[in-house]
């Protein structure tokens, strides 16, 4: 008979006026832990007067594991269930005692019998520290249980820090081997980027867990299910909806009221979740067709069908020269890029191309082609105009990775009847990187204005002060092409990891997919609270001489040697 049984027994049998006492009904005497007649076999009485230390902790294990059921006089356990709780007590105060300072006495093992309980057995509790004992998982580490900072290092927004849900800190287990404990928070911003592989190796990141630790792992991974139901979004967890998709469920159906055509497809709600999945985890179709219960080449197939009708009505709504108009691009000028290189309402953007990494091909001809002296890896380089502010207005390519900025610079504007010929106009401003070198001359002949860092002339060791201070001032602006790719590989995996072959033909849809949804859903760069004070330094700086450099120029201090003395150190030099 199990315990279950018996204690089941014992309820129906105990009314409001009786005590909870042995069942009569069956075995009069049951032993309270196993459920074993102890009506010829030897028991022991559990509560007993004036009890000695160990016998008393022996109750309180025996109470602790007929919960929520009370012990009552009545009660006794069978012989063998009294001895195994002995034992497990005993293997307690052993425990406790590695425990206690050297400086406490150590009690002999030997004086403990299975048979007879020590009677002078005393140690005095409140001399023992009150020690949590710690364990170390090498493959496994943690946030701080706290909720004053954000997860994530560095991280000083305090104002909006969020609880995290048992589901997402199961994804994030299972995914990142990163355990966030009950009372950890993240910040708004951090919980939407997709950079949560970063805190296994963050400064903050800790290797010891205690047991209550580890008993709430077990709580929340045992009611994690590894399957979504996304055909009910409505009711699914808007924190676990924002880690797989990358945004908000407002957000979301706002997309879906913009591309009408995705809810005409038979389910086009699921691929299109699919689909923004894939771009942002990087998972592969089978993983993702798993997680949303769907054959993967069925899967496939609508992932293709949406991915088209997104690269045919919402990429060229939000990305593109044609979206927007000059008027529009203008005001995505900030303050100091405006400060300094702004005429007459002209455009000023910023190019830059940026690198998806792929695997190495057995074709010899792609594998020259993509093979790229500068990384020592495979990739492809799609290339991004961006304006001031961070807002993309087109991307191209892919191009191979033996073809420079310029050559592609040179490329897109050759052509007097190409589209960026026709939609930049005179003394349009473009801010470049060395790179672009070759390419100045065609953009000047266009009638645009360049600016790019000075670089040394043959036989020049050093920039003038002129020439590093207007160095200076382009990459006060050029940060922010670097940022945006930034942003890219960051909210959208995919971009990040090695592409697979059988995947490249959808590369660059991808691409301009992730760049047109950070155009529709990404945060601009603000202006700086300081930007007038900074211009107004750099006006009144950006001409100064540099006397000491003069100076140690006109006296060849530069080209001086020194002749140092070897110096024997004694007591009296102190």
């Amino acid at each position: 008979m199990s315990i279950v049984a018996v204690n089941q027994n014992l309820e129906l049998n105990t009314t409001n006026d009786d005590q909870a006492g042995p069942s009569q009904r069956g075995h009069v005497n049951v032993c309270l832990l196993c459920g074993c007649s102890i009506a010829r076999r030897q028991s022991d009485k559990i509560l007993r007067d004036n009890p000695t230390e160990l016998q008393q902790s022996m109750i309180n294990i025996i109470k602790t594991k007929i919960e929520p059921r009370q012990v009552t006089p009545s009660d006794k356990v069978c012989h063998p269930c009294w001895l195994r709780t002995k034992r497990e007590t005993l293997r307690i105060n052993r425990i406790d005692e590695l425990r206690i300072p050297d400086e406490m006495p150590q009690i002999e093992e030997n004086v403990i019998h299975d048979h007879e309980p020590p009677q002078n057995l005393h140690v005095d509790e409140t001399a023992r520290p009150n020690i949590i004992e710690n364990i170390t998982l090498p493959d496994y580490r943690r946030a701080a249980n706290t909720g004053n900072h954000c997860v994530f290092t560095d991280c000083t927004n305090t104002g909006t820090l969020h609880s995290i849900s048992d589901e997402l800190r199961a994804i994030i287990l299972r995914s990142h081997k990163y355990y966030l404990p009950k009372l950890a928070r993240v910040c708004g911003d951090h919980l939407s980027v997709n950079s949560w592989d970063s805190l296994y190796e963050a400064e903050n990141s800790i290797t010891t867990f205690n047991a209550e630790q580890i008993q709430h792992v077990f709580s929340f991974v045992n009611a994690y299910n590894p399957t979504l139901d996304f055909k009910n979004i409505d009711e699914m967890d808007e924190r676990i909806f924002e880690y797989w998709v990358g945004f908000s469920k407002e957000k979301y159906n706002s997309l879906l009221e913009e591309i009408p055509r995705i809810s005409e497809i038979k389910g086009g709600k699921l691929g299109l979740v699919s689909l923004l999945i894939k771009i942002r985890t990087g998972d592969s179709d089978e993983r993702i067709a798993t997680l949303v219960q769907k054959p993967r080449r069925s899967l496939e197939t609508l992932m293709d069908r949406v991915r088209e009708v997104l690269v045919q009505d919402f990429v060229p709504r939000n990305l593109g020269i044609g979206h927007l108009s000059r008027e529009q691009l203008i005001t995505h000028n900030l303050m100091i890029p405006n400060g300094l290189y702004g005429h007459e309402n002209n455009m000023i953007v910023i190019c830059d191309g940026t690198y998806i990494y792929i695997n190495k091909s057995s074709n010899y001809m792609f594998q020259k082609d993509s093979y790229s002296l500068h990384k020592f890896r495979n990739l492809l380089k799609p290339f991004l105009i961006v304006a001031t502010d961070g807002y993309i207005i087109d991307c191209f390519g892919p191009y191979k990775a033996t073809t420079s900025d310029a050559e592609i610079m040179t490329g897109l504007f050759n052509n007097d009847t190409s589209p960026l010929r026709l939609y930049f106009r005179e003394n349009d401003a473009f801010i470049l990187d060395r790179g672009f070198r070759d390419s100045i001359r065609l953009l000047e002949d266009c009638g645009y204005r360049t600016y790019m860092p000075d670089s040394l002339l043959e036989g020049e060791h050093q920039l003038t002060t002129t020439q590093a201070n207007r160095s200076r001032c382009i990459t006060l602006c050029r940060w922010v092409v670097e940022v945006v790719n930034g942003h890219l590989k960051r909210d959208y995996k995919i971009l990040r990891q090695e592409y697979f072959h059988r995947s490249l033909p959808h590369m660059m849809e991808n691409f301009q997919i992730a760049a047109a949804l950070l155009n529709k859903f990404g945060a601009r760069l603000r202006n700086n609270d300081y930007a007038n004070e900074i211009l107004n330094i750099i006006r009144e700086r950006i001409n100064f001489e540099n006397n000491l450099a003069n100076m140690i120029e006109e006296n060849n201090m530069n080209r001086r040697s020194a002749n140092f003395k070897v110096s024997q150190l004694t007591e009296k030099m102190f």
